[in-house]
């Protein structure tokens, strides 16, 4: 591959320089109903844009009550800092509320959510505390109360649990001193999410690749395969989505393969970067120029 020549090095950072005059490019939430990650289309999104001020990425949802509930990072460009918030819509996708749900002094991020018997718990990322934190919602869906440290002295992102053959495997990415948060996917299991001790899987990083180590969204089976959403940050950071296909998961063994890719259109879009569902709805974030 050819290197760039110094002019054309030079007419890309007047381009970056005159965007970031005229354009903010911000992370938004998009949703769509029906969508299935073999066949995503950006024609079938729509979105949901915040204020200016602020990004919105990293969503999961839940359903209830019939409504959808979808929990974000909000991140406020003045503080630096992303808390996790929740918007609410109707089971068209339409934005009913929006309120902050957990907050910290420290940045949170990617809020894993999950469901234990008849709890709902929250894993958001907190590796700039240098920690896997574990949260109990009080009443759905805006009161939260920490229930333990799952890991201590880690700089872990994007954690993602799954639950599969009577074990709970903790998918991470892993920044280790002189490394990248991008490209090492760390994999841990245990016998129950409250325990104490998550042993380490012998072959970490079980994936090695910048083009889809780092987790998306939540693992979930379809058509009887188990599919692991994760980023392709190859061009940018979090710049597509890839769909890994699990084939072997054991105390031994971790073996995927590629499946299929939701990459941005260009134009106003430039980047996605975390995929979920619940009943009839798909939701994504999505990087788009704006004006300022």
């Amino acid at each position: 591959m050819m290197r760039p020549t110094f002019s054309q090095r030079l007419l890309r950072k007047l381009d970056k320089t005159l965007a970031a005059r005229f354009f903010i490019d911000q992370w938004v939430i998009m949703t769509a109903r029906g969508a299935d990650y073999r066949s995503l289309r950006w024609s079938a999104f729509q979105p949901l844009i915040p204020d200016k001020d602020r990004y919105w990425g990293d969503p999961f949802v839940q359903e209830k009550n019939n409504c959808y509930y979808v929990f974000i990072e909000e991140k406020m460009y003045a503080t630096g800092l992303g808390r996790i918030a929740c918007l609410t819509l109707d089971q068209e996708g339409r934005l009913l509320s929006n309120q902050v749900v957990l907050e910290r002094s420290y940045h949170l991020s990617y809020p894993y959510i999950f469901k234990q018997g008849s709890e709902t718990f929250m894993i958001p990322e907190t590796a700039s505390n240098r920690t896997v934190e574990l949260y109990r919602c009080v009443r759905f869906p805006d009161r939260w109360e920490f229930v333990k440290t799952m890991m201590t002295d880690v700089y872990a992102v994007d954690t993602t649990l799954l639950e599969h053959e009577d074990k709970y495997w903790l998918f991470t990415n892993v920044k280790t001193p002189g490394g990248s948060s991008l490209d090492a996917l760390h994999l841990y299991y245990a016998a129950s999410p409250f325990a104490n001790r998550w042993t380490a899987h012998p072959h970490n990083p079980v994936v090695r690749d910048i083009r889809s180590a780092r987790p998306a969204g939540r693992i979930f089976v379809q058509d009887g395969k188990l599919i692991r959403p994760s980023q392709d940050s190859s061009r940018r950071y979090g710049y597509a989505l890839k769909f890994n296909l699990i084939q072997k998961l054991t105390e031994t063994e971790y073996k995927e393969t590629y499946e299929s890719a939701f990459d941005p259109p260009g134009g106003k879009i430039l980047a996605t970067h975390t995929f979920n569902q619940a009943g009839e709805l798909t939701v994504i974030d999505a990087v788009v120029r704006r004006r300022r």
